[in-house]
């Protein structure tokens, strides 16, 4: 039945047209011309009725080609969105690295990661700026939420950064509410841990954590995370601290280089007393 209304459908024309052939020759060889003229108007209503009568079958090629126009349609829309909101996005992000550049104390270089990639345990990013820039090796990069790493390498116009999540970066500490001093570090996953925390230090959930200005190598004051969790190991006289990072480096995409180089001679000083206490221990 499917095919039989699927034929009259796309042949319905061809049809029409040879039956109002027939009829006509058979007028024409009845030779009554008021036959012929009473039959006529018979054959309009006929026609318009069977036109009306069959109206509600569906055109095959009629519903594809809305179909395809519909599609097409909702595939340019959906594109627009997307757009759309990853522009808001990025407009929110741009709008707070903006407020940040301008309450900073420090110049600040904008840059965006264009790749990155992770060797041992050791994740890195580059970004699209360099030497001719202004980057230069020991500079730390920060978002307007806070610490994600230091340049451990640059070109002409790129340069490579080294996270803070990595099993080789200590980072000097300090607590926002106490300024209780620690050592923060990365092993594995996605948080961070204090070190160096006697059980007895006044330590809380939600406590802020900041760059120290012990640190040789990162500005102070630069954000870090915020304290998540605090474990008591039996066996140990310091607190394990568990700190959510303030940067998501899942999705950082923009970021700033702080334009600030550590003091070399500070930094010399350190690497002597480091190299004196590894020949020591041999």
């Amino acid at each position: 039945m499917q095919r039989l209304i699927n034929f009259i459908v796309q042949f319905k024309e061809y049809i029409t047209f040879s039956a109002l052939v027939i009829i006509c020759l058979s007028m024409i060889s009845l030779g009554d011309i008021s036959r012929i003229g009473g039959f006529r108007t018979v054959l309009i209503g006929t026609v318009g009725w069977m036109q009306e009568l069959f109206s509600w079958i569906p055109n095959p090629g009629a519903i594809q080609a809305e179909n395809k126009a519909v599609r097409e349609l909702n595939l340019q829309l959906s594109s627009k969105v997307t757009r759309m909101r990853k522009a808001i996005l990025e407009n929110q992000r741009l709008r707070q690295m903006m407020d940040l550049k301008l309450k900073s104390d420090l110049p600040l270089i904008p840059a965006e990661i264009v790749g990155k990639s992770t060797v041992e345990l050791r994740h890195y990013a580059t970004l699209d700026k360099g030497r001719k820039d202004g980057l230069d090796f020991g500079m730390s990069v920060r978002t307007d939420a806070g610490l994600v790493g230091v340049i451990v390498g640059y070109t002409d116009h790129y340069a490579l950064l080294e996270q803070i999540n990595n099993r080789n970066v200590k980072i000097a500490t300090t607590f926002v509410r106490t300024g209780i001093n620690g050592i923060v570090v990365w092993e594995g996953g996605e948080y961070l841990q204090m070190k160096n925390i006697p059980e007895s230090f006044d330590v809380k959930k939600g406590d802020e954590v900041i760059t120290s200005n012990y640190s040789n190598i990162y500005p102070d004051g630069i954000p870090i995370g915020k304290v998540i969790k605090i474990e008591n190991d039996p066996g140990s006289l310091f607190k394990k601290i568990i700190i959510q990072p303030a940067v998501n480096f899942a999705s950082v995409e923009q970021v700033f280089v702080v334009n600030f180089l550590p003091d070399p001679e500070r930094n010399k000083l350190v690497k002597e007393m480091e190299e004196r206490l590894k020949v020591r221990n041999k």
